[in-house]
């Protein structure tokens, strides 16, 4: 009866629209009213949730996609990847998705790309004669790239969640961030050359252009493979790397740029903000994922289930919708929390990689990023273009479709995601 009354009060509160954090928060506070339990396990729950050297990482990667946005180094990112594309059928949209890839080598946050880069971005677009809207969608479904490409704020997340291996989920987002960014790139061509949109033929860069954009752009360029390379070689942990990052980005940002305080007490301000709220979002759902699993809701939910996985690549597919259902109404953070006990079962129960399965997850969950009613992404894009909603969405269509068949690509084709972890950094290594 208990557990019935908690899931009733917790779809209730959603319903009536209060955000997810606050309706775990209050769900969860009812219920350890009702079982008796005392105030102060909520608190060390909730202060326990948060209590991991592994979450560390999430303010200095938002720090240093904050600091690469302050600091100018995004539009020399952005101006070096304009060389390498720009004359390809489409032009600036590959450039905007390309941009995307390399900023998602640093800054692991969308919402960092589409509101530091994507001002970049879409300004370039429509001053070379692209519609606003065909600009801001190229920008939002590109941003998505940002959590999927290590470093990944989310799959950090999930790696804390799940005890997996952070430096093998990083190295397993590689691939499959490639193949989304190659699946957005072929919708822009499609559209160009169809006639869809409208793009002017932009000249090939000279080999000087290209090797002063690329010596620019080098220092920025560097942040990856420090950042990978440290790993692999165990200078330093997932962890540590943040920091590192941080400092490095800090150094070249002051050495081309200046030293500019106001801008890195900007950049502080920002990060804080953002990460007081997603751990705010960990803490509270680690109260309530205690309740779930001692309700065993994710067990009896399987259990229920079990019949419609009939085998291990139909669980894949029904994951697959699950994630694209969630993603369209929860913010990714707090769904991947809230998921991921009863899908590490289901991956368990059908020997589902949970390397694997955490990239198969983000890709996805990033679909929900940029649809109505609760997309992060899609609500910065609008403010940064100043564009309407409807009028955005519809121009994102032919994107979705191109996210959803890479999506499908990842989680049935393991070897996409696993080749590098494996390759690189071994199980035995984790």
């Amino acid at each position: 009866m208990t557990t019935i009354i908690f899931l009733m009060l917790f779809f209730g509160l959603l319903g009536l629209g209060l955000p997810v954090a606050y309706t775990m928060l209050v769900t969860s506070a009812v219920y350890m009213l009702i079982a008796g339990l005392p105030d102060l396990q909520l608190t060390l729950r909730a202060s326990g949730g948060v209590e991991s050297f592994s979450l560390l990482a999430i303010p200095m990667f938002l720090f240093a996609g904050n600091l690469m946005n302050g600091l100018g180094v995004t539009e020399r990112i952005f101006n070096f990847a304009g060389v390498l594309v720009r004359h390809v059928t489409g032009g600036l949209g590959h450039v905007n998705v390309v941009a995307s890839i390399l900023f998602a080598g640093m800054s692991g946050s969308a919402v960092a790309d589409a509101g530091g880069l994507g001002a970049v971005e879409i300004k370039a677009m429509e001053q070379n004669g692209y519609s606003t809207r065909f600009s801001a969608a190229v920008t939002a479904a590109s941003a998505t790239i940002g959590p999927i490409i290590p470093p990944s704020i989310t799959l950090v997340v999930y790696g804390f969640l799940s005890e997996e291996s952070v430096g093998r989920l990083f190295l397993g987002g590689a691939l499959p961030g490639l193949l989304v960014g190659l699946a957005l790139m072929g919708i822009v061509y499609v559209l160009v050359k169809t006639g869809r949109e409208s793009a002017p033929r932009l000249p090939r860069a000279s080999a000087g252009e290209v090797g002063t954009a690329f010596l620019r752009a080098l220092p920025a360029l560097m942040a990856p493979v420090i950042l990978l390379g440290g790993i692999l070689a165990g200078i330093f942990t997932p962890t540590e790397a943040s920091v590192v990052v941080v400092i490095y980005i800090l150094i070249i940002g002051s050495i081309s740029l200046g030293f500019d305080l106001r801008t890195i007490l900007k950049s502080l301000e920002d990060t804080a903000r953002t990460t007081a709220s997603t751990l705010f979002i960990i803490a509270v759902s680690a109260v309530f994922g205690w309740i779930i699993s001692i309700q065993q809701i994710p067990v009896q939910l399987v259990d229920a289930m079990q019949g419609m996985f009939v085998s291990k690549e139909a669980a894949i597919a029904l994951i697959i919708i699950i994630l694209l259902i969630v993603g369209m109404f929860m913010e990714v953070l707090a769904a991947l929390v809230l998921l991921t006990p009863t899908l590490l079962n289901i991956a368990h129960s059908f020997e589902i990689d949970t390397v694997h399965l955490g990239v198969m997850v983000v890709v996805t969950m990033m679909i929900g990023t940029i649809t109505p009613p609760v997309g992060l992404v899609l609500y910065t894009v609008m403010n940064v273009a100043k564009i309407r909603m409807g009028e955005l969405v519809r121009s994102l269509l032919p994107f979705y479709l191109a996210m959803i068949v890479a999506a499908i690509l990842v989680a049935f084709i393991p070897q996409i995601t696993l080749f590098l972890p494996d390759l690189l950094m071994p199980v035995a290594q984790k």
